[in-house]
This record gives C-alpha cells, structure tokens and sequence, in this order.
C-alpha cells in the first residue's frame, strides 16, 4: 500500500509519499521564510496554496508512480496553526474524494516521534521533541505518549527565533545562533527554571532582551558581546532541557532516547544528550535533519501506521483539531505489541538491575567511601554505606559535564544545601522523611539515613485498591503537610516516595525545594504529581489521583478557601501546557 502524507502545520508544505514497508519513495517540501518579523498565518496560507499544485506533481514525479497507484491519504490534523491546518486538510480531503481511497488524520506531534522510531531503528525511546512550536519530553506508557515534561509559556525554537529576531537575524534563526554561539566563551549569568520535568523559557527571554536593552543604552553590543549571549543562552536552555530529560529517563528507565524537531539539527544540544546517554547506559539516536524537521514522510508512515491498527475515518471527522494534544491520542499499534502495564513495569525492573563496573569502582575510590552503588538517579549516585558504625544512605550529586562549570557548580552547591535544610526541618516537624548526618555543599554530598524500601513507582502494580487508596491518601496528606510548613517539594514523583517493608511511606528527593511558598507553588506540586500519576500510572489514575485529592484536602486547619483556589491554580497550571484547552478542566 501507498501512502500520501501532507504536512502544513505552520509554515512548511511538505508531501511524502511511504510504502507499507517502511520505505520513503519521495519527499518534497517548500519552507516559507518571512522576510521580517515571524510568522503570520495570512502570509504562510497565501504560500501554501501558490506551492501546493507543484509540491504534489514532484512528490508523485519523484516517487515514479501516478495518482491512481495511492491507496491512503494522510494528513496532519493537529496541532498547529489553525489556517495552515486547513490548508493541508482541505488538499487531503479533495484528494481522498477525487482518488476514492480513504483518509486518515495524523497528529503532528506522534508522527515526530513514529518516523524516528522508523528510521534510528528504535523501539521503545524518551521522546524529546523540539521545535519552533513545540518542547515537550514524551514515552510510551498505558497505551498513550505520554507527556512526562513541556515547556509552560515558549517552545525552545520559539524562544530562540525571538532572541534572533531582536538582533536583526533573519528566520530561521536557530542555526545563525548556534554558530555565532561557537565563539562565545565567558557565561552571562541567565535564569536556570526547570519545574520538576517542565520547563519556562519566557524569563529566560526577557532576562536577554533586557541585558540587550541595557548594552544598547551604554552604546557596548558588538561582535563580542553577542557571541558571548548567544552562548550564554545556548548553555543555559540546552542545560534545562537536558535536566528534564534526564530526569524523565530515570523516572522511565527506557532504554533509548530519541531526539527530534528542528532544534534536534543542533549540535550542542546533541552532544548534551548523547553525555547523559551514555552516563544512564541508554542508547541515544537523533532524527536525520531532513525529517527531523516538518515533513510529509512522517504523515505518511503514521498514517500507514493508523490504518493498519484502527482503519480509516469518515471526510465528516477529518475536521483540524489545533490543540491536539499527543496524550489524547491512543496508539493501538503500540499497545497490542507490549501488552499491559503491569507486565511493561516488569521488564522495566528487569532491565535496571545496578551493576557495579569499573567506573562506579573509581568514583567510590575518588570519594574514599566503601559501600555499594544502588542507584543511579538524574541528579545523583546513591550509595549504601557505614558511617560510624551506622547504615547510611550517601547522595552524592554527580558534577554534569554537559554544563559549563559555571552553570553546574551552581547548581550543584545551592540545591545541595536546600535538600539538607529542608530535610532538617521537615523532620523535626515530624515529616516522614530520612534523618540526615552530614552535608558537604561544595561536594555536593548528603549523608542521611538508609531507608530499606522500594521506590513506590515500582510496587504500585503488585498492590490492592484498598492499599493504593491508604497510600495515596497518606501521600496527599502528608504533602499538605509539607506545605503548612511552607516548603514545595518541587519533584514530587512515584520515583522520589519509598515504600518500606512496614508499609511506611518516606519522602525524598528534595533538591528542587521551594521555601516561602504561596497558592503556585502548592498547585505546582500538586500538578506535577497529577501528571505523574496520570502518564506513569493510567490504569489506576482515577483511583490514586482522588485519594491523593482527598487525604490533600483533609489535612486539619487546611482552609476550604485555599482549597478551591489550588484547584482553580491547577487548572491554570494545566492550560499553560502546550495545546491543553478549555474542556481540560
């Protein structure tokens, strides 16, 4: 069978024509470049249509077959920019009807990720998408993609156009800014904002458009100073972006990663990627640039794909849907091959068993500590070990190299120095979390007690209703808790609660604590545990997620008045994500 896909999300037409096979006869596409400024969708329609006609006829000329030998039309149905969505799904349309053959709706975001997993031969990967319109880290779990981190206001490519755009660099602007940022060297201090796996771009925007100004002012932008920004901005966003990742690849345990978007081109974003890669034991693959990008090829296959799973659809259902988010759709082509959750959760553990190698042997002698490796998280080596006779748990924050030392040092001292407060607070206020020994903040080491346990992540699926709802209950209870006492935990994952052997909870993890908190923070918290529980856990989220509500809201003196206005910060929250809409709430 063969498949015709049309990609016009935004401002690329694109045709591709793919086999059932998993072969790319033609590829075709016509990018439009505004002369200044972004992209306004009246111009990129206008150039939709004028391309449309001759992008078609090269795809089919360079394919080497006629219209009549077609036996699917694909189109991207969402998200994207509503006028360019019509465009495509207007031609799609007329071409199903005149030809007799059916039609299926792709979303945009999974063809990413499906034609990746085609052409890197990858099967099971963290997912991160980066594009102009688009920052979202995904995996496969409870037969969706699920969003395990998004950026909350700009997409990176976004973001990055914008910063160009202010220094009188044409569209595209990401690949001038990546060369400029080549030779830029000394660090200008920018904001590092990274929300448990989400991501803010803005006030990274505006602290460069206000370091631009205050340079302009003082008559001092030249070449120097530009290249410096420039890689000031690169370091940081790129930093964020692969924290998150690596935090989603821990949460996870998959075993690849797969990079894709138009942003995926850069090289130092790649090379960022590929260290936590190698440092997690996973395999790392990037899209070739030529489908990385928006591209009808990727429509086609995951049209095929679709078609192959759950037939067509009728011409009535094939309205655009622009805020299409990805964990919307259902991915039966995937969910018939791995079978349930319980028994992906097994092979997860399977695979994660901790090995001691001859680097884990090297640092354990650099640190002069005797004691066993047990876990790998995204920030930090967790080491079983003696302390005075005592069984101790020792967190020791890895320097990350993919950082420039200014950037990671940072990080490193103050998130250290926050975790061992927080913990001394909270547990002389009775929360249940680990007692802690000693803290050294300049090598970025915690000794705290050992907590025999399981991470609550991996014994949910071996565990009763009626003991998921005391746990969740428990954990909405105590996390009330914590925000009495004016802490956020920031992190606040399956992966990051233990369950011990007594059936205790102990919460850990807290390096990305907030102090001082107000209605945002607690609705943060809580909506990055909803998220959690939802993309890590679907089968049970309306279970878990209720109890964890109710034990939240039950929490003696807690005012009814804040209540409500968490949950409405909640949803204010959830609306800030990339395509979520109104009908969310």
């Amino acid at each position: 069978m063969l498949c015709l896909g049309i990609e016009s999300t935004a401002h690329t037409f694109s045709v591709g024509i793919m086999n059932d096979q998993g072969n790319i006869l033609s590829l075709v596409s016509d990018t439009y470049k505004p002369q200044t400024g972004g992209l306004k969708p009246v111009d990129v329609v206008e150039h939709h249509y004028t391309v449309f006609d001759r992008v078609l006829k090269q795809a089919i000329s360079q394919a080497n077959i006629e219209f009549a030998d077609l036996g699917l039309i694909a189109f991207s149905q969402g998200p994207g920019l509503g006028p360019c969505l019509r465009v495509g799904a207007a031609i799609a349309r007329s071409l199903s009807l005149k030809l007799k053959i059916p039609i299926v709706g792709v979303n945009h975001c999974i063809a990413h990720v499906e034609i990746g997993r085609l052409l890197c031969n990858v099967d099971d990967p963290v997912t991160v998408y980066v594009s102009g319109g688009n920052t979202i880290i995904s995996a496969f779990d409870s037969g969706m993609y699920q969003v395990f981190g998004e950026t909350l206001d700009l997409a990176i490519g976004n973001m990055i156009d914008m910063v160009a755009r202010d220094h009188g660099i044409p569209h595209p602007g990401g690949p001038k800014i990546e060369k400029i940022a080549k030779s830029g060297s000394n660090y200008i201090h920018l904001p590092y904002i990274v929300k448990g796996m989400d991501l803010s771009f803005s006030g990274l925007y505006t602290a460069i458009l206000k370091q631009s100004q205050k340079q302009e002012k003082i008559n001092e932008i030249n070449k120097k100073y530009q290249e410096n920004l420039f890689y000031s901005l690169q370091e940081t966003a790129f930093s964020m972006l692969a924290e998150v990742s690596e935090r989603a690849i821990a949460h996870t345990e998959k075993k690849s990663v797969l990079l894709t978007g138009g942003v995926a081109a850069n090289k130092r974003l790649q090379e960022m990627l590929s260290y936590i890669s190698n440092e997690h034991n996973v395999e790392f693959h990037f899209v070739p640039q030529k489908y990385a990008g928006d591209n009808g090829a990727m429509i086609a296959w995951t049209g095929i794909l679709q078609y192959k799973s759950s037939n067509t659809v009728e011409i009535s259902e094939t309205k655009i849907l622009p805020k299409w988010r990805m964990d919307d759709v259902a991915i039966p082509w995937r969910t018939n091959k791995q079978g349930n959750v319980h028994e992906v959760h097994e092979v997860h553990k399977e695979k994660t068993k901790i090995v001691l190698n001859k680097s884990d042997k090297t640092l354990l002698q650099n640190l002069n500590i005797e004691g066993e490796i047990i876990r790998r998280g995204a920030e930090a080596v967790l080491i079983h070990s003696k302390w005075f006779n005592r069984d101790v748990l020792i967190k020791y924050r890895l320097p990350k190299t993919y950082r420039i030392n200014e950037i990671d040092k940072k990080l490193r001292f103050s998130r250290t120095i926050k975790e061992g407060r927080t913990l001394i607070e909270l547990f002389k206020f009775g929360i249940p979390v680990p007692s802690i020994f000693e803290i050294n903040p300049a090598m970025g080491l915690i000794v705290m007690q050992y907590i025999s346990g399981n991470r609550l992540k991996d014994v949910i699926p071996n565990l009763s209703d009626e003991e998921l709802g005391k746990i969740f209950r428990e954990i909405g209870f105590w996390l009330a808790k914590i925000h009495q006492n004016d802490r956020m935990h920031g992190d606040l994952t399956t992966s990051n609660i233990i369950y011990t052997a007594n059936r205790e909870l102990f919460f850990i993890d807290f390096g990305l604590t907030v102090s001082s908190i107000g209605i945002e923070e607690k609705a943060m918290d809580l909506h990055l545990f909803k998220r959690v529980i939802s993309s890590t856990h679907g089968k049970y989220f309306p279970l878990l997620y209720d109890q964890f509500i109710q034990g939240y809201c039950t929490v003696e003196k807690m005012n009814p008045t804040e209540n409500d206005e968490i949950n409405s910060r909640i949803n204010q929250i959830e609306l800030r994500g990339r395509y979520n809409i109104e009908r969310k709430k």
